[in-house]
C-alpha cells in the first residue's frame, strides 16, 4: 500500500522526465538462478510438462513464457535464492546451486531517477540484501556490480521505474 502511495506521489515528475511504459521495460526475460548449460536449458525447459519450478517458487516470481520456457517477474518481489526451484526442477536444468545470482546485468537509468535529480530518494538501497546500490553522496545511486545478484528486490520499489535488468548470455 505504500508502495503505491509512494508510486503515485512521484507519478508526475516520472511522466515528466520521460518515463517508458512499465510491460516496455521489463520485456527484457530474465531467467531462474542455477541454469549453468542454456543448450540444455532451451531443450529441455520446453518439455517439462509439470513446470515445478514454477510451481516450487516461494516468492512467486517464476512464470512460464510462450515459448515454454521459466522466466522471472520482478513486479512485486525478488529472488532470495531459497533453492526452491532447483530442487523441484525434474530435469536438472537449475542444478548448480553454488549460483547464487541471476544472469542480468542491473543498471539504475540517471535520467528516470529522482535521487539523481536532487529528490531525497533511497528506495532501491532499502530492500537491497548484498549492500550492492551505492550512493555518491546524498544523492546519485550506483549498482557495486561485484556485490549485486541481481535478486530484483530493488525493481519493484523504484518510484520511477529507473532501474534497469538486461539479460545476459544465451540463457535469455
Amino acid at each position: 500500500m505504500i508502495d503505491r502511495k509512494r508510486r503515485s506521489l512521484f507519478a508526475p515528475l516520472a511522466a515528466a522526465m520521460g518515463k517508458d511504459d512499465a510491460a516496455e521495460k521489463r520485456s527484457s526475460v530474465v531467467r531462474p538462478p542455477y541454469n549453468t548449460d542454456a543448450s540444455l536449458f532451451h531443450s529441455l525447459c520446453p518439455t517439462c510438462e509439470e513446470k515445478p519450478c514454477a510451481k516450487a517458487c516461494e516468492e512467486e516470481i517464476i512464470f512460464i513464457d510462450a515459448s515454454g520456457l521459466p522466466a522471472l517477474n520482478f513486479a512485486h518481489r525478488g529472488c532470495t535464492f531459497c533453492d526452491a526451484c532447483a530442487d523441484a526442477c525434474t530435469p536438472g536444468v537449475l542444478s548448480d546451486k553454488t549460483l547464487h545470482y541471476i544472469s542480468a546485468k542491473v543498471e539504475i537509468d540517471v535520467l528516470k531517477c529522482i535521487a539523481w535529480h536532487g529528490v531525497m530518494c533511497n528506495s532501491c538501497k532499502d530492500p537491497c540484501h548484498e549492500d550492492a546500490i551505492a550512493f555518491l553522496g546524498l544523492f546519485r545511486p550506483e549498482i557495486v556490480d561485484e556485490k549485486c545478484t541481481a535478486c530484483g528486490w530493488c525493481l519493484h520499489v523504484c518510484p520511477t521505474d529507473a532501474i534497469l535488468f538486461t539479460p545476459k548470455g544465451e540463457a535469455s
